[in-house]
Formats: structure tokens, sequence, C-alpha cells
């Protein structure tokens, strides 16, 4: 679009020079008739005739032509310099056989102005069609782009709720048949080393559960992230800073926020902090939520671990989780930015509407 905008723009500045180079081309092409001053000199009285040849020695003075019209005619400077010298003579003869050739080479030169104006308007004219035909075809692909660009983000979404709900449907079975299971199963050792390792069994499958299916989500997004943060730092012992401004906590709109749009969220910060915690080798990761403007809040994740090379990343099939993250965001309208490099740790800002 950005390209297309600056292409939209160069032609109209090739639009405007067009006429302003006919225009130029008009203004040094144009020549004072001499002509009419030497044929009143011819047909005057005796008494008159010296002040009409005056007037006339006056007029060739004037019309000397210009660069422009010697570069195209070289006979106009030899032209006029003659008239001159038939000035300087009193040769009325020479005079009068330069002047005629001067009418000729006006006339030549009014012809070739005309050229070269219908000559410029006539690239003027390509330059608008083909300016139209480029513009046509320009919307013609950012239309077909851009209908590709939602058909693609609306199959993204189909594909993360289809994800979710089963996401949902598997940790209601787990819940419901392997944690009751060894619930029961639980009660029926005797033994102290199995009954501790049953309620590990149990403890990860409810971990699983909750990982699948967060349950805090019910009670906030706010309430769902301080629980994932306590969560990976008993699961790693690696030190999450969480820090979130009052301004957006208790923000109406931040609070009330659909469920699907909490769940992506929740799910972006998962991902990162997930990332952060598992592969970068951080010692310390923090998780900063803050206001932006009055239509938007940030959500910053940085960490001092080893950083990667992003592009390289987005390259490699195993690093799903940061398309998972782009395609998340921009499900629910926002912007996410990796600032990271090997050995610098990673920075992660995610910019979301309200």
């Amino acid at each position: 679009m950005k390209l297309f905008v600056v292409l939209l723009f160069s032609l109209l500045f090739i639009f405007q020079a067009f006429p302003h180079e006919a225009k130029k081309q008009s203004e040094n092409l144009t020549l004072e008739a001499l002509t009419q001053k030497w044929l009143e000199y011819e047909g005057s009285e005796q008494d008159k005739s010296e002040k009409l040849f005056e007037e006339f020695s006056v007029e060739v003075e004037k019309a000397a032509p210009s660069d422009t019209i010697v570069y195209y005619f070289p006979e106009a400077k030899v032209i006029h310099e003659n008239i001159l010298e038939g000035i300087k003579a009193g040769d009325r003869e020479k005079i009068s056989d330069n002047v005629r050739s001067w009418e000729i080479l006006q006339k030549n030169l009014v012809r070739f102005q005309l050229d070269e104006v219908y000559y410029s308007y006539r690239i003027l004219i390509l330059v608008i069609v083909l300016a139209l035909l480029m513009s046509l075809i320009f919307l013609v692909l950012y239309l077909v782009t851009s209908k590709s660009r939602k058909e693609n983000l609306a199959f993204t979404t189909r594909m993360i709720q289809t994800q979710e709900a089963e996401r949902e449907r598997i940790s209601n079975e787990l819940h419901d048949t392997v944690c009751q299971d060894l619930r029961v199963l639980q009660f029926q050792l005797k033994e102290e080393e199995s009954i501790t390792l049953c309620q590990k069994i149990a403890s990860d499958v409810r971990n699983s559960c909750y990982a699948l299916t967060p349950s805090d989500l019910n009670e906030g997004l706010y309430e769902a992230l301080v629980s994932l943060c306590d969560m990976l730092k008993k699961q790693s012992g690696v030190e999450i800073i969480f820090f979130i401004q009052d301004e957006v906590r208790k923000n109406p709109d931040f609070i009330n926020f659909s469920k699907d749009k909490n769940l992506n969220i929740y799910r972006i910060v998962q991902e990162v902090l997930g990332n952060a915690v598992k592969h970068s080798g951080a010692e310390s990761v923090s998780l900063l939520v803050r206001t932006l403007d009055e239509k938007h809040f940030k959500i910053i994740v940085s960490d001092d671990g080893a950083g990667f090379d992003l592009k390289s990343a987005l390259k490699k099939k195993k690093h799903f989780g940061l398309k998972n993250i782009q395609s998340r965001t921009k499900g629910i309208g926002g912007k996410v930015v990796f600032n990271s490099a090997p050995g610098d740790g990673c920075q992660v800002t995610v910019t979301i509407p309200y």
C-alpha cells in the first residue's frame, strides 16, 4: 500500500511537470515579428520613413534569438546578424532579403513550437493512461491480497478456537477420569512411597489440565496472569517479576474482555514466558503490563537469557510458538515486536487494543 501511494504521487508530479515544460517551451520559442515593421517602412512616405526605420532597428535589437532558438535553428543567429549589418551599412536590399528569410524562419519556429507542445501533451496523455492502468492493477492486487489476508485471519481464528475447544475437552477428560481414578487409587494404597508417587502424578495431571484450560480465567485476566507467573516460578525456579499498572488493571474494558480475548492474551503471555523459562536460560524474567494511550495497552516481557536471531528462528519449523504469538496477536487486532540478538536477552512487546 505504501508503494502504491509513493507511485501515485510520483505520477502526479510527472502530470504537473509536462504542462510546465510545454509552457516553458512556448515562452522560449516566441519571436517578435519584424516583417510588419519592415513592410510599414517600405510603404511609408519620405517624411515618415526615417522614424519607421529607427523603430525597425529597435525591434531588430529586441528580436535577438534566444539560445533555445539558436540551438534548434542555427541560421536564426546568422539572419539576425545579417539584418544588423544591413542596418549599419544602410543596405536596404540585404535587409529586405533577410527579413523575408526571418519570416520563413518564424513560421518554422511556430510550427516547431506547436509540435513540441503537442508532443509533450501526447506524452502526458500516455503517462495518465499508464497511471490509470497501474492504479487499477494496484487496486486489484490490494483487494485480492486484502481478501486473502482476511481469509487467512479468519482461518487462523477458527483454528485457534478449534484448538482451544480441544484443549478444554482433553482437560475435562483428564480431570474427570485420570484425576478421579488417582484419588481413588490413593486411598487404596498402603505403602507411603506409592501414595506419594500417586499424589505427584495427580499434581502433574492437574498442572497439565491447568495448562490446557486455565480455570483462573473465570476470575479475570489479571488473576490468571498472577497464577501463571506463580506456577512457572515454582516449576522452573526462575525469578518472574510481574507488575501491572492500576490504570490498566482497573480499566473497565480490561476487566470486561470477552472470554476469547482473555484466552488469547493469556496464551500469548504463556507462550512468551514459557520460551523465556524453558529455552533462553534466563535467571530472571519481568512481565510488565502498562497503558499506552486511551485505546491501547502494552505487555512487555523481558529476560536476561541467551537471546536469538528472529529471522532465522521464524524460518525454522520448530519455532511454531513465535508464529503462534504473531497469529494470536493479529487475531485480536494487536501488534507484536521481538527485540533480541544472540547473547543480549530478549524483549517481546505486545500492543493490544482495549
